[in-house]
């Protein structure tokens, strides 16, 4: 017969997120390091295997639950099962409803083409970032990371290429940095 043709909306991932740039946004977003975040991350890495191996449930609040899935031969009679025949198989995660309804009017476009974490062009990274300053108050530099999915360097020099251009203005300094449209008559002073 004929094949179904059905077609499914599917993510294309723009990047990867490593513990690293993960750290270093949560560091921008609190007053702990980025070692710090590192550290709690690992502990939190080696508490999760513990307690999994020991059968217990981890509920996140906010994030999710994680539980541990065993796999073994397949047997008709219960009594057949042994103990050595019962094998670790995989770690499930189960998304909070919090989560989840964070996630529901995330927006989407449709991709011109399957290819997968690729560079944004400069003007539709310097667009976001001025929709979102526009919408939000101001940005930081993790913000602007996450938005563009690029590294630390290429948020920077976007948001020093629009403040060379007068449209975005630095508010505080350092990791406390954030930024926020520039006033008509500051434009206007430059220009």
């Amino acid at each position: 017969g004929e094949a179904d043709e059905t077609l499914h909306a599917r993510l294309v991932n723009q990047r990867i997120i490593r513990t690293a740039e993960l750290a270093a946004d949560i560091s921008d977003a609190c007053s702990f390091t980025t070692a710090d975040v590192k550290g709690m991350l690992e502990a939190l890495k080696k508490r999760l295997a513990f307690h999994l191996q020991y059968g217990a449930i981890i509920e996140l609040e906010g994030l999710g639950t994680f539980s541990v899935s065993l796999k073994c031969p397949a047997l008709t009679d219960e009594k057949d099962i042994k103990p050595k025949q019962v094998q670790f198989n995989k770690v499930v995660f189960r998304c909070s409803k919090e989560l989840r309804s964070g996630l529901k009017f995330m927006e989407v476009e449709r991709a011109n083409e399957g290819s997968r974490l690729k560079v944004i062009p400069l003007d539709k990274r310097k667009t976001n970032i001025l929709e979102y300053i526009a919408r939000h108050g101001s940005i930081s530099t993790a913000l602007c990371r996450g938005i563009n999915g690029c590294s630390k360097y290429l948020a920077q020099k976007d948001l020093k290429a629009l403040m060379d251009e007068g449209r975005v203005v630095r508010l505080g300094y350092r990791s406390n940095a954030q930024y926020g449209l520039a006033k008509k008559e500051e434009r206007e002073d430059e220009g």
